[in-house]
């Protein structure tokens, strides 16, 4: 069984699905798409703190979660069933008239050259983003600018990638114009060394093989 964090971020259903397939199998695979794949280590942080889970294994943004070896499917948390989708939360204007530290034609200026720069890549719709921070990163070593092309996205999911970035690289949003997100690196920016490694494309732990071998429960 694949369970799917896909745009939407972790649903509760989601949770409910995890919880019935531990009751017959010790792991379950987790595929990842989307914008909350731009930053893995909160998605792989909200899995395990929510299931009470392990990630035992991970490449790209395929998953598989664990679910322990005293795991009791009868004291399993109960997670209420949404039948609806919850309603988008109100985000703070993203853009704003002016860029900080520019005019107003310095900042229009800005827009009109991010939006000439090459892309730096093409999203594919629901795809795996994982690598698109340190994309960015290197690519804000040799250009002040970079434009990433969201055409077929849909406008909330690329207002989010463009949020995360912000926070991420981090960098000054410039436009969203034309279905592209272009990022400014700023007039003081210095290159981000990011010693808080979570995970390499592949990547397993090192757990004690008896840890993931199936015991009767008692």
């Amino acid at each position: 069984m694949v369970s799917i964090v896909g745009r939407d971020g972790l649903t509760h259903n989601m949770l409910n699905d995890i919880h019935n397939h531990w009751k017959h199998a010790e792991a379950v695979r987790v595929k990842c798409m989307g914008v909350p794949t731009v930053d893995m280590k909160n998605v792989c942080t909200q899995l395990e703190d929510k299931t009470f889970g392990k990630i035992i294994h991970r490449h790209g943004g395929l998953l598989i979660l664990y679910r322990g070896r005293n795991y009791i499917p009868k004291k399993r948390p109960v997670i209420p069933l949404m039948l609806w989708k919850p309603h988008e939360p109100v985000y703070p204007r993203l853009i704003k008239t002016t860029i900080d530290g520019l005019s107003i034609e310095e900042t229009k200026g800005m827009r009109k050259k991010g939006l000439a720069v090459p892309a730096l890549t093409k999203l594919a719709k629901n795809g795996y983003y994982g690598s698109l921070v340190p994309m960015v990163r290197d690519a804000f070593l040799a250009s002040e600018l970079v434009r990433i092309d969201c055409q077929g996205l849909e406008k909330s999911d690329y207002k989010k990638l463009g949020c995360k970035l912000r926070d991420l690289v981090p960098c000054v949003l410039v436009t969203f114009d034309k279905e592209q997100v272009v990022v400014w690196r700023g007039k003081d920016y210095k290159p981000t060394v990011d010693d808080d490694h979570f995970f390499t494309v592949c990547d397993s732990f090192d757990n004690p093989r008896d840890d993931l071998v199936s015991r009767p429960e008692h």
